[in-house]
């Protein structure tokens, strides 16, 4: 079981969600999604699609062979367990699936397989808000415009868009986590392991280089994060 505590620390201002608000004259465009409580909160699959970006990027550089040799051992797993049902057709489609990705197994399946069910992969929670440092508790949130320009025959027009983003030095607190029940029980697989939730660790401490980023609009200078574990 691997089970990483994740504190999320906003650096620049975020535009999370993209919820839309209903119209009204002078209100925002997109807006940060917000839980019940009215405070920013950031959706565990936001977050993950992020992070597999980055396992993505880190496997063409070489990385994350650990991470796939876990993958290929629970896709050898899963695989055994389907074959040794009765066969109906969608059953050996997806054994088809499984032989096709365990051929060509990718790190970035640690977050799962479109069509196959029951294989262990990494869930996120939602990242609740934590604390504002330095700050106001109550006080999220900028109110920015944006300009856009664009072409109405031949002319060009101003459009400028207003977005509410969460501030920066907004913490929120999330957890990943990943249940190997296939393999916890099998001794010599447990440094493999290990070594799987180095590399899931030191992946998530890619968003400290500030090249990747979270949420929406990104072109416009929007979602640079810190990340602090545990």
């Amino acid at each position: 079981m691997i089970e990483i505590n994740v504190y999320l620390t906003t650096i620049s201002s975020c535009l999370i969600g993209n919820q839309t608000e209903s119209f009204s004259i002078g209100g925002v465009d997109q807006s940060t999604t917000i839980d019940e409580n009215n405070r920013p909160i950031i959706h565990g699959s936001a977050f993950k699609g992020a992070l597999r970006n980055i396992i993505r990027e880190q496997e063409k550089e070489g990385k994350m062979n650990e991470t796939k040799i876990f993958v290929r051992l629970l896709l050898k797993k899963i695989l055994e367990k389907y074959k040794s049902v009765r066969k109906t057709e969608k059953i050996n489609r997806i054994i088809s699936i499984i032989e096709e990705k365990y051929n060509n197994c990718k790190a970035e399946y640690i977050f799962g397989i479109e069509g196959i069910n029951g294989l262990p992969r990494i869930y996120c929670s939602d990242f609740r808000f934590s604390e504002c440092k330095n700050m106001n508790m109550d006080n999220y949130f900028f109110i920015e415009t944006k300009n856009c320009l664009v072409e109405n025959n031949g002319e060009i027009l101003s459009n400028p868009r207003t977005y509410r983003v969460v501030k920066p030095k907004v913490v929120f607190k999330g957890m990943l986590w990943l249940n190997d029940m296939f393999l916890v029980d099998i001794e010599e697989n447990k440094e493999i392991m290990m070594a799987v939730e180095s590399e899931i660790r030191d992946a998530l401490l890619k968003f400290n280089e500030g090249l990747h980023r979270i949420g929406n609009s990104k072109s416009r200078g929007y979602g640079q994060i810190e990340i602090d574990l545990d």
